[in-house]
C-alpha cells in the first residue's frame, strides 16, 4: 500500500531518540498482519463448511451474518491500526488513508456474473495472504534499518576546524624604540612625497625663517 511505503520512507532518517516510536510502529504492523490472518481464518472457515448456497445479490446470504459481522469488525480494527501507524510516523499519507482500499476482504458486496461465494472466498484468502507477505517484508525492512544520528547532533559532535591565529611577529609595539623609529621614517616619507608634488606643480617649498626679536635694542652712548 502506498501509505505504508510512505511510512518506510519517512522513518529512514530516524535517530536513536525515536527508538520507542519505531517499536510502536513495528507493533502496529505486526497487529495489522495478525488482523489479516484472522480474516483469512473467517473465509477459510466458510470454505471448509460452505453450507447451503445463497442468492446473487450479496455474499452475506452465502457465508452468514456472523461471519460477515466478524469481517466488518476486523476491517474497522485494520483501519484504526493503519491510521495509528501513519500518525506515529508523522506521515502526510494520514490525510489520504480513508480513501485507500482496505486490507480486509468483507462480505458486503454483490457477487459478479457467474461468481459464487466460494469463488469470492478463495480470492479473498489469496489477496489477504499477499497482504500478510507484504507486511512481513515491511517489518523485515524496518528492522534492518539502522537508527542514524540526526544532522543537528552530527554537526554538534563534529570538531570545529582550527583557525590560524594571526601572527604579530615583526609588528613593533607602541611605545617601544622600534615603534618610534618607524613613525619617524613614515613621517620622512610623507615629507619627501610632499616635496615631489610641489616640484611637479612648479612651486618651491617655502622655508620658514626664524622671526627677528620684537624688542628694541638699546643704543650705546
Amino acid at each position: 500500500m502506498k501509505s505504508i511505503e510512505d511510512v518506510v520512507t519517512v522513518i529512514e532518517d530516524w535517530s536513536p531518540a525515536r527508538s520507542k516510536d519505531r517499536e510502536r510502529l513495528l507493533g502496529c504492523l505486526d497487529a495489522l498482519s495478525s488482523n489479516c490472518g484472522e480474516a483469512i481464518k473467517v473465509w477459510q472457515g466458510y470454505l471448509d463448511n460452505p453450507g447451503a448456497g445463497g442468492n446473487q445479490w450479496t455474499a452475506v446470504s452465502w457465508i452468514g451474518p456472523e461471519r460477515a459481522k466478524r469481517l466488518h469488525e476486523l476491517n474497522l480494527r485494520s483501519g484504526e491500526l493503519l491510521h495509528e501507524l501513519l500518525e506515529i510516523a508523522g506521515s502526510e499519507a494520514a490525510r489520504f488513508h480513508p480513501y485507500e482500499d482496505s486490507m480486509i476482504e468483507m462480505a458486503y458486496r454483490q457477487l459478479g456474473a457467474g461468481e459464487t461465494a466460494p469463488d469470492m472466498a478463495r480470492a479473498a484468502v489469496e489477496r489477504m495472504g499477499a497482504h500478510r507477505s507484504y507486511l512481513g517484508s515491511v517489518l523485515d525492512r524496518i528492522k534492518s534499518m539502522p537508527l542514524v544520528e540526526s544532522r543537528t547532533a552530527r554537526s554538534a559532535s563534529s570538531p570545529r576546524p582550527k583557525t590560524k591565529k594571526k601572527s604579530h611577529v615583526g609588528k613593533p609595539k607602541k611605545g617601544t624604540a622600534a615603534g618610534a623609529k618607524k613613525a619617524v621614517k613614515k613621517k620622512a616619507v610623507k615629507k619627501k612625497a610632499a616635496k615631489k608634488v610641489a616640484k611637479a606643480a612648479g612651486k618651491k617649498p617655502v622655508r620658514r625663517s626664524k622671526q627677528p626679536p620684537t624688542g628694541r635694542t638699546k643704543r650705546r652712548r
